[in-house]
């Protein structure tokens, strides 16, 4: 009887869900001004091994992994506005205190499809993993382990700054290129026990980009079939014909990493001062979506991607506390991979994360496999997910698994 009660239960809530609205709300406020409002809420039933607070125990955490509020509209002809917050994790391990924070604030002066320009706050043109947003995901999440960007440069994956942006040759062709604020005064050099070094007078031994000179980055992309005009990408489309896409993207910040670090005398009075190189990021990817079968109800989706990073050097310590240089734990080169086949509201969806650290014991590896379930499209779905992965020696590093489920509503 439990079981019927919790079938019933669950096919009630998927109607009623079916049922809710999926669009934003708009307002039409005058001639060629509009106002459209819309809320995302996530939820989350994450069970982690050794994620309990003693360490060893499974975590079983429920908890808000993303509310967010979302406002954006036309103001005349050819100017329009988008913002949305972002609170998330909200609950994780019993923590409330979690900021409640901008995310997305950006104008957008368009002149033509060939040319737009974006100002304000919003994400990095690297890849087109990045540009996409977390409402349209196909996967349950974002592949954080290659999103690799430098300490202070960003926030939410997002960072302030201008992007020229637009598509030409038929709308095939799409770029996006921006100068953007980038890290700077940011600690480079830390102690044995992770402080930050400091010398005699107190000072932070070495800090990043002191000429506070801008970051740059750029994505330039070509759909070979199909097109792809949304500001924010798609993780899977539900069209009615093929898109397959081919990008490459880059991140460049000129001072923001160590190159030798401050070599500092028995007294802490300043021996040899550090120096700082740029920190720089490259990565092409493609994207592949097939929708087929009458009514379009079978869909193949595959994304992959490749990362390199080279963010410079950092400080290691021996057992003894004896201080060496060694390549940056985030640079290296990675490989991401999305793999799913939706068939009406269902699909099952593999997942991989590769990096290979160019300093030895800090690789990464990621492989999940889960069932996403499309009740209405992106507007409201269930998604579950196992996997497991391994930090460090990937040779000797234990599997850490982990079990999640999240229920979207985006209206």
């Amino acid at each position: 009887m439990t079981g019927r009660r919790w079938l019933g239960g669950a096919v009630l809530v998927a109607g009623l869900l079916a049922s809710m609205p999926a669009h934003a709300w708009r307002f039409d406020l005058g001639e060629n001004t509009n106002l459209n409002v819309a809320a995302l809420i996530q939820f989350q039933a994450q069970f982690q091994q050794a994620g309990a607070p003693d360490k060893t125990a499974w975590s079983k955490d429920f908890y808000l992994r993303r509310v967010r509020l979302l406002l954006w509209g036309d103001v005349w002809k050819g100017i329009s506005f988008f913002v949305d917050t972002e609170q998330p994790n909200l609950g994780k391990g019993g923590n409330w205190d979690v900021a409640l924070i901008v995310s997305d604030a950006f104008m957008t002066f368009k002149v033509a499809d060939q040319f737009m320009v974006d100002v304000g706050m919003m994400l990095m043109p690297f890849a087109r993993h990045g540009v996409q947003s977390a409402p349209g995901l196909n996967g349950l999440d974002f592949h954080f382990g290659l999103l690799r960007f430098v300490e202070g440069s960003h926030k939410n994956l997002r960072d302030v700054g201008v992007q020229l942006r637009g598509y030409i040759f038929d709308r095939r062709l799409q770029y996006r290129v921006g100068v953007f604020n980038g890290a700077q005064g940011q600690s480079l050099q830390r102690d044995s026990t992770g402080a930050v070094t400091k010398d005699a007078a107190g000072q932070t031994a070495l800090l990043s980009n002191p000429a506070d000179l801008p970051r740059f980055a750029g994505h330039v992309r070509y759909n070979i079939l199909g097109t792809e005009t949304e500001f924010f990408a798609k993780g899977i489309t539900f069209g009615s014909g093929p898109t397959l896409s081919i990008g490459a993207g880059f991140d460049f910040q000129p001072s923001c990493a160590l190159k030798t670090p401050t070599v500092l005398n028995a007294d802490r009075t300043v021996k040899t001062p550090g120096t700082l190189t740029h920190s720089i990021g490259a990565t092409a990817d493609v994207f592949l979506d097939v929708p087929f079968g009458p009514e379009k109800q079978h869909e193949f989706v595959f994304m992959s991607a490749v990362f390199w990073y080279d963010h410079g050097n950092e400080v290691a310590y021996d057992t003894a506390g004896n201080p060496s240089t060694v390549h940056s734990r985030n640079s290296g080169i990675g490989i991401l991979a999305e793999l799913g086949y939706r068939y009406t509201f269902f699909e099952p969806v593999l997942t991989m994360d590769w990096f290979d650290s160019r300093q030895a014991a800090q690789d990464l590896l990621v492989i999940k496999g889960g069932l996403n379930f499309w009740i209405r499209k992106a507007a409201v779905n269930i998604k579950t997910e196992f996997g497991g992965e391994k930090r460090g020696n990937l040779a000797s590093a234990p599997w850490i698994k982990a079990f999640t489920s999240q229920v979207q509503l985006f209206f």
